[in-house]
């Protein structure tokens, strides 16, 4: 497994090294403690693999595109690749979670013997869900966690077999039990300016979006909304829309043949210059550069955005 991967970040920024997640073939297990005096600033990031975070102790608020989540103690969240999420831990909780990475082959071979073609829906449909687990189904799901990580620590990945089987195991029983604990509607408080505001980016990005349009839109002074996305987010609305934007020109450059100026326009850029500038900053690769590396690559690494 290669080591961790630099992250991409906005012009006039500099690229560090970010400790979010390697690359994965099919699947891998983290075990995280992170005490309190080790608490650093959250980072707004994605991830090109799926993501299962499993929370042992927890007290914390998690974005996810426009979707905002509270996690507790026996709380689980499914996150889907290249959704754009940030967590934030309270300052006086200890953040315990086994986390989980795997991709859409390990899905695939999860459910390659199931009967029901739908068995595996919930994770192509690229929902992004949180279950509320009560003690029994906590204890059980938490017993497949602990026995793969124990597993995967003893055997170093000797076993490959057994820890396959234990893969397998936790996406199954993260399906079984999303049909009894999956919240329907995650954005209950619609009300918060930063949810409005996101959830207007994120059905927007293709428009014109300026801070004059959010100021008449929301009734907010532009200052206030910078100030408040920026202590919320980490980051600048603007550098938002423009991760958006090329999020989802990465999408379209991997399952489209469309020509990039076509990509360019329907991502919300009006000049394929710019669209190039913008690009190549997020990814340091060209759109056509970035398309023949990730085809021939595995999928997995996170890419984080810093302010």
């Amino acid at each position: 497994m290669p080591n961790t991967t630099n992250a991409k970040e906005l012009p006039q920024q500099e690229v560090h090294n970010t400790s979010y997640h390697d690359k994965v073939e099919n699947f891998d297990l983290l075990y995280k403690i992170t005490p309190v005096s080790e608490k650093s600033t959250p980072l707004l990031h994605y991830h090109e693999c799926y993501e299962i975070v499993f929370y042992i102790s927890a007290d914390v608020e998690i974005y996810v595109d426009n979707l905002h989540f509270t996690l507790s103690s026996r709380d689980l969240i499914i996150i889907p690749p290249r959704k754009l999420h940030k967590v934030i831990s309270r300052p006086s909780q200890t953040y315990i979670r086994y986390v989980f990475y795997f991709t859409s082959e390990q899905i695939n071979q999860a459910f390659r013997n199931s009967s029901n073609p739908k068995s595996s829906q919930l994770f192509k449909d690229n929902v992004c869900c949180k279950l509320s687990l009560p003690a029994q189904a906590y204890m059980r799901m938490n017993n497949v966690f602990h026995n793969m990580y124990e597993h995967k620590t003893i055997l170093s990945y000797k076993n490959s077999d057994l820890l396959n089987t234990y893969a397998s195991a936790i996406l199954q029983e993260a399906i079984f039990l999303s049909e009894k604990y999956m919240e329907k509607e995650l954005t209950a408080d619609k009300s918060s300016p930063i949810d409005q505001i996101l959830q207007y980016i994120n059905d927007h990005y293709s428009e014109n979006i300026t801070l004059d349009i959010l100021e008449t839109k929301f009734y907010m002074d532009k200052s206030y909304i910078c100030r408040l996305f920026q202590k919320t987010m980490g980051i600048s609305v603007i550098n938002y829309l423009q991760y958006r934007r090329i999020m989802e020109a990465q999408q379209l450059l991997l399952n489209s043949d469309l020509p990039i100026i076509d990509i360019c326009m329907d991502c919300g850029f009006n000049n394929v210059q710019h669209f190039y500038r913008v690009f190549k900053k997020i990814t340091n690769l060209t759109p056509t550069e970035y398309k023949k590396h990730l085809l021939s690559t595995h999928l997995g690494q996170a890419l984080s955005f810093p302010s």
